[in-house]
């Protein structure tokens, strides 16, 4: 429910900068506020829902969701209210650490990158139907997306409060509470999870630049309007549905490991062949691509860092992997806008391919680690 929501938004991102006099830059800036604000959230939300329990803060960020939607649906042509709904929709995406540490709670580690692939899943959901209920509001104004957007929030904030279960199975830890306040440095340099933690940042930061750089390729190179980017969302969609609802059964075949190598190599091929694009079909088939890869890592890396983890810390430390993606995706989005606007379209592709070319050498260091043998989840 809550990624229906922001599937109904992201296609129009472009549209909503333009409606405030910007291109490529403005959406860049508004697409860098919300991971900002979900930088600075998350490691707080996650630590809050090891104290006070998964369920309120879930409701909590469900309520200033619906407030975001609202806003961006009377923002108009002023930026300041749109920056202003940007703002709010990504401190309410901190959720997704709670969520995270929430899967992590109710399954088994051998269960875990299954559970973490259902949120993959959920990712895909948002992206097939979320575009397909903007694209049918889209005659009735850039208002209407934003406000059905709103009552899904609002919905699921009712759905929440009837059907959400806590899901610590004992009361939530207060004796974490003040250890957990000053873990940012000390957990980013356990060696159990580092290798995963730098991976994920570089993987989060070269994905980034692909929400401004894809859809204005799409736009200044292939001449596609609001309805073809939305039949794009939803082909992403689709691919992480499908793919992350293998997650579980792919990772018990071949190794989440070896997983999340191939899904960083897949990214890196399709961003640095995005140089290539001459025609609608390539450009789908690389966005497919990428789209396979990012359903593989994103969630898997995550999954990992939870098996290193011990349970009382599931919130705080997932709270601080997420931290560091949402920091690495506050200057990706302003490098693509402005790379895209000064150097060329093909420039922040091969930026990202570059970056990721790192981001693979490190999951294939966590390959190695993984061979020689089980990481102790005390992950010190």
């Amino acid at each position: 429910m809550d990624l229906i929501g922001f599937g109904v938004i992201i296609p129009f991102l472009p549209f909503y900068a333009g409606a405030v006099g910007g291109g490529a830059g403005i959406l860049g800036l508004i697409v860098a506020a919300f991971f900002a604000m979900q930088f600075l959230f998350s490691p707080i939300l996650g630590r809050l829902s090891d104290r006070v329990g998964r369920r309120p803060v879930i409701l909590g960020t469900l309520v200033l969701a619906t407030a975001g939607h609202l806003t961006l649906s009377v923002a108009g042509s002023s930026f300041v209210l749109l920056l202003a709904a940007r703002t709010l929709a990504g401190t309410a995406s901190g959720n997704l650490s709670v969520a995270q540490a929430y899967i992590a709670d109710r399954t088994r580690p051998e269960e875990r990158a299954r559970g973490m692939g259902l949120i993959g899943a959920a990712f895909g959901v948002g992206f097939a139907v979320g575009p397909v209920i903007g694209g049918v509001l889209e005659p009735f104004g850039l208002a209407a997306p934003a406000l059905a957007a709103a009552a899904l929030a609002a919905t699921n904030f009712g759905l929440a409060i009837l059907f959400l279960p806590e899901s610590l199975t004992s009361e939530p830890s207060k004796t974490n509470g003040k250890r957990d306040r000053a873990k940012f440095g000390e957990i980013v340099q356990r060696p159990a999870i580092r290798a995963l933690l730098i991976a994920f940042f570089i993987v989060s930061f070269a994905f980034s630049t692909v929400p401004v750089a894809f859809p204005s390729l799409g736009i200044v190179s292939l001449g596609l309007g609001r309805q073809q980017l939305v039949l794009i969302f939803i082909y992403i969609g689709v691919i992480n549905i499908i793919v992350g609802n293998a997650a579980g059964r792919l990772a018990r075949r071949t190794g989440e490991e070896r997983l999340v190598a191939f899904g960083t190599f897949a990214i890196m091929a399709g961003l640095a062949s995005v140089a290539l694009v001459t025609h609608w079909t390539t450009y789908v088939l690389l966005t497919g691509v990428v789209s396979t890869g990012v359903a593989i890592a994103f969630p898997l890396i995550p999954s990992l860092v939870s098996k290193r983890t011990p349970p009382q810390e599931q919130g705080a430390v997932l709270g601080v992997t997420q931290s560091l993606g949402s920091l690495a995706r506050v200057p990706g989005p302003l490098v693509a806008g402005y790379m895209f606007d000064q150097i060329g379209p093909a420039s922040p592709f091969l930026f990202g391919a570059a970056l990721m070319a790192l981001g693979f050498v490190m999951t294939l260091l966590v390959y190695r680690q993984s061979r020689r043998g089980p990481t102790s989840p005390a992950g010190a």
